[in-house]
């Protein structure tokens, strides 16, 4: 046998021994759903807890149940810390309600932290960034925030936008600017991508700035169609996009580092009903699940799915859920020098 007839004898078995390896790793994944399916239509049933806004919600829930009809579900909508409260009751009282958990990213990192969530490696979540999940598969992003400062069109010139974090420290925005008065994750996430020395020193003079402080950044984006003020710090993308379009005079701009606000989903801790759980998450997971934030104008979070306008040329950086660590400290550092 020549070299040439032994290498196409090689490469023929290292193909045939890549198929079957291929064909056993779908096989199992092929069964390992199908043991899910069975095991949520035995349950019938998936309790969502969830921080996102009712409407969404209902349409995640609603996509589900079309796709798997067997499973009934149910909705409670509240505030992070109202959630976070509920769960600790019903441990301490031994009784458990939730399924399924979705909620700010520092909450995330709590819970964890806390024993109330389950790990479940979602085989949708290899398509999400280092990042944008928990490497143990304990949570995995939902849909995002992107972070980014908007502008009233007719107070403010374009040739005066700000191009960096460090442009608002220019004299021509004293007294022009607003904030909410819960922006401590947004200050939290600064000092760690600045360095917490070089960042203080941005929000100390930042602070003197004279910066108006308002409740809801929503409200505040209507406040700032109105002409109270000229220029929003920290805006949510949708929001000004989304007024821009209905004829608003606002519009955005994204200043780097643009933080991402995470919203991960995760399967509760002691779930009555666990295949419901993570076959809900799968479903939320996929292009199917995240194509429904992105034809309603949200961001989701896999990659390769955004809503129309979405910037994606801005380099977009996660929020750190470590940095959850130091979010007491940060809020009262907020609160000194914006709230007082």
């Amino acid at each position: 046998m020549d070299k040439e007839e032994m290498m196409t004898q090689v490469v023929t078995f290292l193909t045939l021994f890549l198929a079957v390896l291929c064909g056993a790793a779908l096989s199992a994944e092929g069964d390992a759903q199908r043991a899910l399916i069975e095991g949520a239509k035995k349950e019938g049933k998936m309790v969502f807890y969830t921080s996102v806004e009712t409407e969404f919600a209902r349409v995640l829930t609603g996509g589900f149940e079309a796709k798997y009809p067997f499973v009934k579900t149910d909705i409670f909508r509240s505030t992070h810390d109202k959630i976070l409260s509920r769960l600790n009751v019903e441990r301490k009282a031994g009784t458990f309600s939730a399924d399924t958990l979705s909620v700010g990213e520092f909450e995330t990192y709590h819970m964890q932290k806390m024993g109330l969530m389950a790990p479940h490696k979602s085989p949708h979540a290899v398509a999400y960034p280092e990042g944008f999940k928990d490497p143990n598969g304990y949570w995995t992003d939902l849909y995002d925030n992107l972070i980014v400062t908007a502008y009233n069109t007719t107070r403010v010139k374009r040739d005066e936008l700000p191009k960096r974090w460090e442009d608002l420290l220019h004299a021509r925005w004293k007294r022009r600017m607003v904030l909410d008065k819960n922006e401590d994750r947004w200050f939290a996430n600064m000092l760690y991508l600045m360095g917490e020395k070089k960042g203080m020193e941005f929000m100390q003079a930042l602070a003197k700035q004279e910066i108006a402080i308002r409740s809801g950044r929503s409200l505040i984006t209507q406040l700032l169609a109105a002409g109270e003020f000229d220029l929003q710090v920290v805006a949510y993308w949708y929001r000004p996009h989304l007024m821009k379009k209905q004829g608003a005079p606002v519009d955005w701009v994204g200043l780097e580092p643009a933080i991402v606000a995470l919203h991960p989903i995760s399967v509760v801790e002691r779930a009555p009903h666990p295949n419901a759980a993570k076959l809900f998450i799968d479903y939320v997971l996929s292009e199917e699940g995240q194509r429904l934030f992105a034809r309603r104008g949200r961001e989701p979070a896999r990659p390769g799915i955004r809503p129309e306008g979405y910037p994606a040329h801005l380099k977009g950086v996660p929020s750190r859920v470590e940095v959850a660590e130091k979010l007491v400290d940060c809020r009262r550092g907020y609160e000194s020098l914006f709230v007082k």
